[in-house]
């Protein structure tokens, strides 16, 4: 192997070893979106490492990150845990989400092609199949992909930025409406009407359904959370 090909190879590794903190986070966030890691635990550098076979670097990395996104908290010296749930932070969260994706839909809609329709209407079908089968994980993918079609489409860089951070942000919340199936099924038929809307060029309408989509799913996840503070 010539010096120029072992370089490149070296610095592949480096480059894949450096990412590899990105696989930690999104697994440890997978881990508390779906209620394997539940709020308030505690989580362990040490064993994190030793469950990914790596140091503690790129685990610290992925901590840094998802303390940068609300998923955990860091108290210096003590511990590192999942971040507890609270309805104001769901609520100010929603807030910003719900006024961001109206001013995106509204700036998108002369942009959407029929392309981006067709993905978006995949989309929608792929949501109803995966709530039939309880597939959160699939479904929660399938809706982000539907929703960043039409952020895309704004052709507003900094608006779609703002709204991949608030998203990344909300994730955290998934882990409760999780454990109410039924109200998946509801949310993926709002999507349909939402296409139709889109179709009809129809700006209030679309406004609206976005609207009463978003603030559904805030009351969904401030319900379970006074049911179960209540008990």
């Amino acid at each position: 192997m010539s010096l120029a090909i072992e370089q490149l190879e070296k610095d592949k590794n480096l480059i894949a070893y450096k990412q590899f903190w990105k696989f930690i986070a999104e697994d440890i966030k997978e881990n508390i979106i779906s209620g394997r890691y539940k709020p308030g635990k505690r989580l362990k550098e040490a064993q994190l490492a030793e469950k990914y076979s790596v140091s503690k670097t790129p685990v610290r990395e992925a901590i840094r990150y998802l303390e940068g996104i609300g998923f955990v908290e860091m108290i210096p010296h003590t511990m590192i845990r999942v971040s507890e749930i609270n309805k104001k932070e769901v609520q100010d969260l929603y807030s910003i989400q719900n006024a961001l994706e109206r001013l995106a839909a509204l700036e998108a809609l002369p942009n959407l092609s029929a392309k981006e329709y067709g993905e978006m209407e995949e989309c929608a079908v792929l949501m109803e199949q995966y709530a039939e089968k309880k597939d959160y994980a699939l479904y929660s993918k399938a809706n982000n992909n539907f929703h960043s079609i039409i952020w895309r489409a704004s052709g507003n860089e900094r608006l779609v930025e703002m709204l991949q951070n608030t998203h990344e942000r909300i994730q955290r919340f998934y882990s409760v409406p999780r454990r109410f199936p039924d109200k998946f099924k509801e949310l993926a038929a709002d999507h349909r009407k939402i296409l139709e809307a889109i179709a009809q060029k129809d700006a209030d309408k679309l406004e609206t359904l976005l609207r009463t989509h978003l603030q559904k799913q805030m009351k969904y996840i401030l319900d379970v959370l006074q049911k179960e503070k209540d008990l």
